[in-house]
């Protein structure tokens, strides 16, 4: 995994921050799909992506810390997200049917049905809090938080910046312990909110063209160059006002 030296500008704008420069990318991480890149999460000890496009095709990979290819696992799903429960120590998968499905055994590809049609968009790729007490998903501007356990809205924010419609960022969230992240695609603008709905900012990321990417992995922000049936490359960001 190869990192590089970060800059960061920033300026004070009404209560919100702007980055006049590109952010660099802290770490990359070189990933082997087979259709498209979707996701990335992390566990503590190792990164998982899945793809995304064809669900006969459909599979986990699994990288150490250093960004070295660890094993491939077939999952038979077309996902949207693959996220880590810290609490039960699980992965997770959303797929284009609006399905959330628990991995219970990874080497088999076994799955375990969570929940079924409690998100708005088929093409939503769906974020997990840390504290795997919710999901967040985003719905071209409108974004849940939906209880992890009883499926339940609990929450909903309207006008949340985002990408155009398709696979520009319309329907992708990512989440920390103090924001939710959205972005779009075609600039590579990633937009910043308090986990009460608040915009905080924005910044700029050199590198990234996926709109479903964007993920929070290993306390950074990623998000995946992809083509179908090519090589992709995840771009880890350290996140400003952390």
């Amino acid at each position: 995994m190869k990192k590089k030296v970060l800059l960061l500008i920033s300026g004070l704008i009404y209560g919100t921050v702007t980055f006049a420069q590109e952010i660099e990318p802290f770490v990359t991480l070189k990933d082997n799909p087979g259709t498209y890149a979707m996701h990335i999460c992390f566990d503590g000890s190792n990164y998982y992506t899945v793809n995304g496009g064809v669900a006969k095709d459909g599979k986990i990979n699994q990288y150490n810390t250093l960004g070295e290819f660890v094993t491939s696992n077939p999952l038979k799903l077309d996902m949207r997200s693959i996220m880590y429960n810290s609490r039960n120590k699980t992965l997770y998968v959303n797929t284009k049917e609006k399905e959330i499905y628990k991995v219970v055994d990874l080497i088999h590809g076994t799955v375990e049905l969570v929940h079924s049609g409690i998100y708005e968009n088929e093409q939503s790729s769906l974020a997990l809090d840390p504290q795997g007490k919710n999901y967040y998903a985003l719905d071209n501007g409108t974004l849940s938080v939906i209880n992890a356990k009883t499926g339940i809205m609990v929450k909903k924010y309207s006008g949340i910046k985002c990408g155009n419609k398709g696979m520009k960022g319309s329907t992708t969230v990512a989440v920390d312990r103090k924001y939710f992240y959205t972005w779009d695609a075609d600039n590579r603008t990633v937009y910043m909110y308090s986990l009460k709905g608040v915009f905080k900012g924005s910044f700029q990321v050199k590198s990234g063209t996926i709109g479903h990417s964007l993920s929070i992995a290993n306390g950074m922000l990623f998000v995946a160059k992809s083509d179908m049936g090519k090589p992709a490359v995840w771009y880890g960001y350290q996140i400003p006002l952390k």
